[in-house]
C-alpha cells in the first residue's frame, strides 16, 4: 500500500504540473511572539521564546530570538519565580510581553500520573553463542540473543480524558574486579534492546484514519500517543514487544553482576496540548492529507498552537515508571547452557 501511495500521489503531481499562478496571499505578515514550553511535575519550567517569520526572510530564519521580553508564570492564580516546581493538577499560566513583538499568553493544567498495574514479560532465548576461553582470554564470553514479549496494564483513572504517551530505555550495571580494573558487565556496548514491534499493539495506531490505512500511512515507529477513548476509565493491557534483544559478557570470570540489566518502561499522562501537537505533526510527516497539501490537492496544514499568538505549543506532562529485571532470566542460561 505504501507503494500504491507514492504512486498515487506522483501520477497526480504530473497532471497538475503547469497549472499554477503567480500570487500574493492576503495575510498579515506582521510578527508575532511565538511561546514554547514542556511543563514536568517536579522539574523548573523553562520557557523559549521567539518570533514568527516569513519564509523567505532569511535573516529572521537564521536568528529569530526575542531578547526584550519579559516572561511572568503564574501558578494557581499566583505569580511565582524560578525556583517554583509545577506539582501535578497545578494550573499554568504563561505570559510573555515584548517591546518589539506584543503580547503572548497560553494556559494548561499539569496532569496527573497515571499508575502503571500490573506488568508480566516473558523473555525467549533465540540463540547462545559462546566463545572459545583459550583463544580469546577470558573465562566468560558469550552472546545470548533473545525476544521480550510485555505485557503492562495502564489504569485509567474515571471522569477525566486522559492523553498518554509510551517510552522506554535500558539500564545497566558494572562491577569491579579484584584488580581495581572495570569489569563490563553491560553497557551500550554489550546490552541492546533491539526491535521495537510497533504493530503489536494497536492502540498506538488510533489517531489513523480507514482513509490512511489504504493508503499505507499506518506504519510509523515514533508515534506512540494514545488516549483512553477506547477504556475510560477502566484499565488496558499494553502489548509491548522486543525482538533480536543482545547481551554480551566478557569477562575474567562469571559473577552474578555481570547480569544486572534490564528496561525501564515510562507511562507519561500529556496534556490535551501536547497529544494534539504530536497528532499535526504526524499529519504533515506521515499522513496522507499532508502529503496531497505538498502538490496542492489538499488544504495546507497551518500549525497547531493553543498559544494566543497563534505560535507555538505549551504542554505538561507527569510520569511514572516500571523496571523489568533480566537478571534471573539470564542467569538461568548461564547456570544451565553456560557454565
Amino acid at each position: 500500500m505504501a507503494i500504491l501511495k507514492h504512486i498515487i500521489i506522483i501520477l497526480t503531481a504530473f497532471l497538475l504540473t503547469g497549472c499554477y499562478e503567480d500570487f500574493t496571499p492576503a495575510i498579515d505578515t506582521k510578527p508575532v511572539l511565538c511561546l514554547n514550553s514542556l511543563i514536568t511535575a517536579g522539574e523548573p519550567i523553562e520557557v523559549r521564546v521567539s518570533h514568527t517569520w516569513m519564509y523567505n526572510d532569511e535573516a529572521s530564519m537564521n536568528n529569530h530570538e526575542v531578547t526584550d521580553a519579559e516572561v511572568t508564570v503564574i501558578a494557581n492564580g499566583n505569580i511565582v519565580d524560578s525556583a517554583y516546581l509545577p506539582k501535578e493538577g497545578d494550573k499554568i499560566c504563561i505570559i510573555a510581553e515584548s517591546p518589539s513583538y506584543g503580547t503572548a499568553t497560553a494556559e494548561v493544567t499539569v496532569p496527573r500520573a497515571t499508575p502503571i498495574g500490573n506488568v508480566k514479560f516473558t523473555p525467549t532465548v533465540t540463540s547462545i553463542w559462546q566463545g572459545d576461553k583459550d583463544f580469546f582470554h577470558y573465562e566468560m564470553l558469550a552472546d545470548i540473543t533473545f525476544n521480550l514479549s510485555i505485557e503492562m496494564d495502564v489504569n485509567d483513572p474515571a471522569g477525566i480524558d486522559n492523553y498518554y504517551h509510551f517510552g522506554y530505555d535500558k539500564f545497566v550495571g558494572t562491577t569491579d574486579d579484584d584488580n581495581g580494573g572495570l569489569i563490563k558487565a553491560s553497557g551500550p556496548e554489550t546490552f541492546f534492546i533491539g526491535n521495537f514491534e510497533y504493530n503489536s499493539e494497536p492502540i498506538f495506531k488510533e489517531h489513523v484514519s480507514v482513509f490512511e490505512t489504504v493508503m499505507g500511512n499506518d506504519d510509523d515507529i515514533n508515534f506512540v500517543f494514545f488516549t483512553d477513548r477506547q477504556f475510560p476509565g477502566k484499565t488496558y493491557t499494553l502489548h509491548l514487544n522486543y525482538s533480536d534483544n543482545l547481551l554480551r559478557v566478557s569477562s575474567k570470570e562469571y559473577d552474578e553482576s555481570l547480569l544486572e540489566c534490564g528496561v525501564n518502561l515510562y507511562l507519561t499522562t500529556v496534556s490535551q496540548s501536547y497529544y494534539n501537537w504530536a497528532v499535526y505533526k504526524w499529519n504533515v510527516d506521515e499522513g496522507i492529507i499532508g502529503d496531497l497539501s505538498d502538490i496542492g490537492l489538499a488544504e495546507s496544514k497551518w500549525g497547531y498552537s493553543n498559544v494566543s499568538t497563534g505560535a507555538g505549543v505549551v504542554a505538561a506532562q507527569s510520569s511514572t515508571m516500571t523496571t523489568i529485571n533480566l537478571k534471573d532470566f539470564l542467569k538461568d542460561i548461564f547456570l544451565n547452557d553456560l557454565l
